[in-house]
């Protein structure tokens, strides 16, 4: 085939040689454009699930360090005991999220929250009297009080060193 005739033939067939190039520049680009998505959404991903994974770590560190605090308490002397009602700040508004947590993590953090919930439970059905904001403890009680706190403190420590095992914690 001599320059000419390639040359009528690209003639002939111009309209759809730059159709077939333009459809699959289009194919590239589209290609490219949902590659990158991709990336830029594990990207987010992962930096949710640090986030999440701190801010669980610090909630419940925080909490566990309470807790071991009043399950090492000694007794008090008086008649009552006025302990404070638990307030799970980021962990109660970040429940959709534990989604990104390993399967391994959620089955520990879910069972750790669900330990500091039961806690207040206890401290219901141990209780003389509660407020909105505490509870009054009889003395008889010290005992099942420092057992409740020590258990739950456990579960919550189990729950950061769970979180902390991915290094990102």
């Amino acid at each position: 085939m001599t320059g000419l005739e390639v040359l009528t033939i690209v003639d002939q067939f111009q309209t759809m040689i730059v159709g077939v190039v333009g459809f699959v520049g289009v194919i590239w680009t589209l290609h490219a454009s949902s590659r990158s998505a991709r990336v830029e959404h594990k990207r987010h991903v992962a930096s949710r699930r640090i986030a999440l994974r701190r801010i669980l770590a610090a909630e419940l560190r925080n909490h566990a360090r309470a807790l071991r605090k009043n399950a090492e308490a000694e007794r008090p002397n008086d008649g009552l005991l006025s302990v404070g009602r638990i307030h799970r700040l980021f962990s109660e508004q970040m429940s959709a999220d534990l989604g990104l947590l390993e399967p391994d993590e959620i089955d520990i953090v879910v069972n750790a929250l669900i330990s500091l919930d039961g806690l207040q439970h206890v401290l219901e059905h141990l209780s003389s009297h509660t407020t909105e904001t505490r509870f009054l403890l009889p003395s008889e009680a010290w005992k099942d009080f420092k057992a409740a706190n020590a258990t739950t403190a456990d579960a919550l420590e189990f729950a950061i060193q769970a979180l902390e095992y991915s290094g990102e914690a």
